[in-house]
C-alpha cells in the first residue's frame, strides 16, 4: 500500500508536467492557422503583460501592420479588423456576446454580481435594464437639457479667464476638460456640479478612483480568473473588502438622498413599497428638476419591479462614471488635433466666424441647432473620433455555434474574437491610404455612400444593440462646447515639438495637453 502512494507521489509531476504540454498543445493547435506572436498562443499572460504597460493600441495597430487583418493573440483570443467585421460581429441578431472581459467589471453586491448595462454579459438582462431608460437619452430629449450644460460651460469659460487668459499661466487644459466632463455629467444627472471647476481640483478623489479601477480592471480583464481569485475571492469578500466606500456611489447616494429629503414627510430610505413615494412622484408632488435623477425616479414609481432601488442608483453611477472619462478623452483629442494642425484650427475659426457674423451661431454659448448645421466643426469632431476612440482594447465578444468565416479562415465556436476601435479606424481599406493621418475634409469630400461607409465601420461608441447609450450626450456636448473655446481664444500648445502621452486602460487617458491661453 506505501508502496503503490510512494509511486503515485513520484508520478504527480509528471502527470501536472503532461497535463500542462497538453492543454498547451490543444491550445496552440486549436487556432494554429491564425498568424500571431508564438508565446500569445500558449498563454494570456502575452497580452496581460502588454496592457500592463498601457499601451496595448499601439501593439494591435504594429500586429495589424506585421500578420494581417486577423491576428491571435492570445490561446483563445484573435484580433480582427476588416471592412466587414463590424457588422458581422456586432450587429443585432448575430449572436456573439460579451466575454468574461466584462465580469471583472461587475461588481459583488451581498454576494452577488450587480452587473451595469454597460458590463453586463447577459443579453436579456441588457435589454431589460436598457428598456425602461432608453427614452431619457434619445437626442429630443437631451437637448431639453441644454441650459444644464450652458450652465457648466459658463462656469469653465469663466475660470479659463480667470485662472490663464487674464495671467498668461500655462494650462494643463487635459485637466480641465476633464474636470468640466465631470461637473457637466453632475448637473446632467443630479442638477448639481461635483465641484472640479470651482476647486480646481480632483474633488473626493473621484477621478483617481475611476483610474484606479480602470487600471486593475483593464489588466485581470486579460485572464479574469485571476480576479475570481483575488478581489472576487469570498475570502477577500468576506475578510478583506472595504464596505462600499466608491466615491461617485457615495455622492450619488447623499444626492438622491438629499432630493428625496424634499419630502413631506421626507421618508428615510427610498422604498419601492412606500405608495406615498410613488404617488408624489406620479402626481408631480415631488420637486422636480430637468435631470437625469428626476427621470430615473418617475421611473421607479411607475415601474418599481424593474427600476428597483439598487438599479436606480447603477443608473446615476453608470452616467457619472462612464459619462466623463469617455468624453473628457474625446475632447483633449480635439483641442490636441486643432492645436497640433494650426491650419485646422483656421478654418475651423473661419466657419465659426463666418457663421456669427451671418447670425447663424450664438455666441459665447452657441445652440446645439446651430452647430450641428457647420460642416466642418462637425467634421473636425468626427475625425477626432476616428483617431482617438475613447476605448483602446478589443471589444471582445464570443463566437457562437455557427462560427466565424473570414474568407478563408474560419473561427471556430468559443474563440473569443475582437476589434480594437485604434486599429480598425487606421485601416486604410476604409479610410483611406492617409488613415493614420489627421485629416477632417475626408468627411466633407466623401461621396455620401463613403461617409455612410466610413461611418458604419466607427466603433467610438460600440455597435448593433451594445451601442452607447450616452452617444448623443457626447454629441450635444462636444459640438457646444468646442465652438465656444475655439471662439473665446487664441490658444497654441506650449511646446508644439512635442508629443502627448496616452494611457490605455481600456478607456483611453492622455496627458501632456499644456496650452498657452489669451482671450481673441
Amino acid at each position: 500500500m506505501f508502496s503503490n502512494i510512494s509511486l503515485t507521489l513520484q508520478l504527480l509531476p509528471i502527470l501536472a508536467l503532461t497535463t500542462l504540454l497538453t492543454r498547451l498543445t490543444w491550445s496552440y493547435l486549436r487556432l494554429r492557422h491564425i498568424p500571431g506572436p508564438f508565446i500569445a498562443s500558449l498563454t494570456d499572460l502575452w497580452r496581460l503583460i502588454d496592457v500592463w504597460r498601457r499601451d496595448a493600441h499601439n501593439t494591435h495597430i504594429h500586429l495589424h501592420a506585421k500578420y494581417g487583418d486577423v491576428v491571435r493573440i492570445g490561446p483563445n483570443t484573435v484580433l480582427v479588423s476588416r471592412p466587414d467585421i463590424v457588422q458581422d460581429v456586432y450587429g443585432i441578431s448575430k449572436g456573439f456576446v460579451k466575454s468574461e472581459f466584462y465580469h471583472v467589471w461587475q461588481n459583488i453586491v451581498n454576494g452577488k454580481r450587480a452587473a451595469s448595462l454597460v458590463f453586463t454579459t447577459d443579453e436579456a438582462e441588457h435589454a431589460k435594464m436598457k428598456r425602461p431608460i432608453a427614452s431619457a437619452y434619445s437626442l429630443s430629449t437631451l437637448v431639453e437639457f441644454e441650459p444644464l450644460i450652458d450652465s457648466t460651460t459658463a462656469v469653465f469659460l469663466s475660470r479659463l479667464d480667470e485662472v490663464f487668459a487674464n495671467t498668461g499661466k500655462v494650462c494643463d487644459l487635459g485637466t480641465w476638460l476633464q474636470w468640466y466632463a465631470f461637473d457637466v455629467i453632475g448637473e446632467l444627472t443630479l442638477s448639481q456640479r461635483l465641484g472640479f471647476l470651482e476647486q480646481a481640483k480632483d474633488v473626493r478623489g473621484i477621478i483617481a478612483s475611476v483610474a484606479a479601477n480602470f487600471d486593475r480592471c483593464s489588466v485581470l480583464g486579460q485572464m479574469p480568473w485571476l480576479d475570481l481569485w483575488t478581489y472576487k475571492n469570498p475570502l477577500y469578500l468576506h475578510f478583506l473588502a472595504k464596505p462600499v466606500s466608491n466615491p461617485i456611489l457615495l455622492f450619488g447616494q447623499k444626492l438622491l438622498q438629499d432630493r428625496l429629503n424634499d419630502l413631506e414627510p421626507p421618508p428615510s430610505t427610498l422604498q419601492v413599497q412606500d405608495p406615498t413615494l410613488c404617488t408624489k412622484i406620479l402626481h408631480g408632488t415631488l420637486p422636480s428638476k430637468p435631470d437625469f435623477l428626476s427621470r430615473f425616479l418617475h421611473l421607479h414609481a411607475e415601474q418599481p419591479d424593474i427600476v428597483t432601488d439598487r438599479a436606480l442608483l447603477t443608473y446615476l453611477f453608470m452616467n457619472i462614471n462612464a459619462g466623463s472619462d469617455t468624453i473628457a478623452s474625446t475632447l483633449r483629442a480635439i483641442l490636441y488635433y486643432l492645436l497640433k494642425t494650426p491650419t485646422s484650427l483656421s478654418t475651423l475659426h473661419h466657419e465659426l466666424s463666418t457663421a456669427a457674423r451671418k447670425g447663424h451661431l450664438t455666441l459665447p454659448l452657441p445652440s446645439w441647432t446651430e452647430s450641428r448645421t457647420l460642416p466642418y466643426l462637425n467634421a473636425v469632431i468626427t475625425e477626432s473620433l476616428r483617431l482617438n476612440p475613447a476605448l483602446g482594447l478589443p471589444l471582445e465578444r464570443i463566437v457562437p455555434a455557427t462560427g466565424l468565416h473570414l474568407g478563408q479562415i474560419y473561427i471556430p465556436p468559443g474563440t473569443v474574437v475582437g476589434v480594437n476601435p485604434w486599429a480598425h479606424h487606421r485601416n486604410a481599406e476604409i479610410f483611406g491610404p492617409d488613415a493614420a493621418d489627421w485629416r477632417p475634409e475626408r468627411w466633407i469630400e466623401a461621396s455620401p455612400e463613403q461617409v455612410k461607409y466610413m461611418e458604419g465601420n466607427l466603433l467610438t461608441f460600440g455597435a448593433g444593440k451594445r451601442t452607447c447609450l450616452g452617444r448623443n450626450i457626447a454629441m450635444l456636448e462636444l459640438t457646444k462646447l468646442v465652438p465656444a473655446l475655439v471662439m473665446r481664444y487664441e490658444m497654441e500648445l506650449e511646446d508644439p515639438r512635442r508629443e502627448w502621452r496616452v494611457v490605455n486602460s481600456f478607456a483611453v487617458r492622455q496627458e501632456g495637453l499644456d496650452v498657452l491661453i489669451k482671450k481673441r
